[in-house]
């Protein structure tokens, strides 16, 4: 009965918008359909439907608003929607794909694992260990799917300001062999992305170590069939559902990527971080904090703060502008705000009607350092928020926005040509 709850309490949160949504992630309600739009693909759940939903209709409209984006969709049909959804989107070219067990965790197995220091063999959160995010990234994304939630896209889709993403990681000597995730955000549950391996000591350890995790006692969901279905009953789950997945593609094709994406600290914030400190001489905590780059210039932002209305979005319209001047098609931009959460993102794909808004804080250097800049570096803004200054570097980027910045904030304070 428990279980049952649980699932009704899952089911009644379908087709909602929901509070947070990923970075780079579009959702758009239509009637009881939510659409999430990536850029690469596309995914849609809905509410219970009505007695007598035109279902073609319904469908049909889904599929012309993910054409217009040249997105696959896929479509969940859960065994206890209506019997006619299943043949509307086959009638309307899509195609029945995998079926799965939904499974549902409510309590701890109270089974306790402690990490250790420095582990080399168990298995252990992936943030004790040192030097094996590449190896994970490998082994999770490349191991037969299909996950509930892509790992790429879980790293992609970062945390919510109430959630959280878990990786686990069996270890043997010190490298990784298997890898679980999963991301809890601010639904009352904890969403099992993906396990690689069916061991039932792997399965019932991570878990486990995600029900003891779980804010507030949330329950785990997980979709599995065959061998892992089977371990995670073991491991306390019951099932609650099954669903099976229709998928369609417009002839368009999508985009190679999607425009926004989160820099998870282990995969891509950090080692950018690590690059910055050596290439400029970066040194919080001291004015001006990195060497001046050539060729940039250095504006005072103190002056003008009370001078210039809504100074902040004044300096961001400047400068992404700029940026889609001085960037390659199709490149991305790196936002950077020391020690929290980093982005990338396109910024042609970004900021615009139909698109997600551009991730970040912006320019302004808001109580910490903000950072544009591209994989490279040869261009960017470095915003210090205790001088009160902007630099911005790259000859292409400099051209763009010199002007401007001069007409708002006057005359640079500092140049290196």
């Amino acid at each position: 009965m428990v279980v049952d709850a649980r699932w009704a309490q899952w089911n009644g949160l379908r087709g909602r918008m929901p509070a947070w949504s990923p970075v780079g992630v579009v959702v758009e309600v239509d009637g009881p359909v939510a659409r999430r739009h990536y850029g690469t693909r596309g995914t849609v759940e809905h509410a219970p439907l009505a007695l007598g939903t035109d279902l073609a209709v319904l469908v049909r409209r889904q599929q012309e608003a993910f054409a217009k984006r040249g997105e696959p969709v896929e479509w969940k049909v859960y065994a206890h929607d209506s019997p006619d959804l299943g043949p509307a989107l086959t009638a309307a070219g899509f195609t029945a794909g995998w079926e799965r067990s939904v499974l549902i965790a409510t309590t701890s197995s109270g089974v306790e694992r402690a990490d250790v220091p420095e582990p080399r063999d168990g298995v252990h959160s992936l943030y004790r260990v040192r030097g094996q995010a590449g190896r994970t990234w490998a082994v999770a994304v490349d191991s037969p799917g299909p996950h509930a939630m892509p790992y790429a896209e879980m790293i992609a889709d970062g945390s919510s300001d109430e959630g959280d993403v878990v990786i686990e990681v069996l270890l043997d000597d010190g490298v990784v062999t298997a890898v679980g995730w999963a991301h809890s955000d601010e639904q009352p549950f904890t969403l099992v992305g993906g396990l690689t391996s069916d061991d039932e000591d792997f399965v019932r350890t991570c878990t486990d170590r995600w029900r003891e995790r779980s804010r507030l006692g949330c329950p785990l969901l997980a979709e599995a069939h065959g061998s892992l279905r089977e371990q995670l009953l073991k491991a306390g789950f019951s099932e609650a559902t099954t669903v099976r997945s229709y998928h369609w593609s417009p002839p368009a094709t999508p985009e190679p990527s999607r425009p926004a994406q989160f820099l998870d600290w282990l995969h891509d914030d950090g080692p950018l971080w690590d690059r910055f400190y050596a290439d400029f001489d970066f040194t919080p905590s001291t004015r001006p904090a990195i060497t001046q780059p050539s060729p940039s210039a250095v504006w005072d932002l103190h002056s003008h703060h009370r001078l210039v209305p809504d100074l902040p979005a004044a300096l961001d319209a400047i400068v992404r502008r700029g940026l889609v001047s001085a960037t390659e098609p199709g490149e991305f931009v790196y936002w950077l705000n020391w020690q929290h959460d980093g982005y990338r993102y396109d910024p042609r794909r970004v900021g615009i009607p139909g698109r997600p808004p551009v991730p970040g804080l912006g320019t302004y250097p808001n109580g910490d350092y903000h950072l544009h800049l591209t994989h490279d570096m040869r261009l960017g803004t470095f915003g210090h928020p205790w001088e009160q200054t902007l630099t911005v570097w790259g000859t292409p980027l400099l051209s763009a926005v010199e002007a401007e910045l001069t007409d708002l904030l006057g005359d640079s304070i500092r140049r290196r040509d």
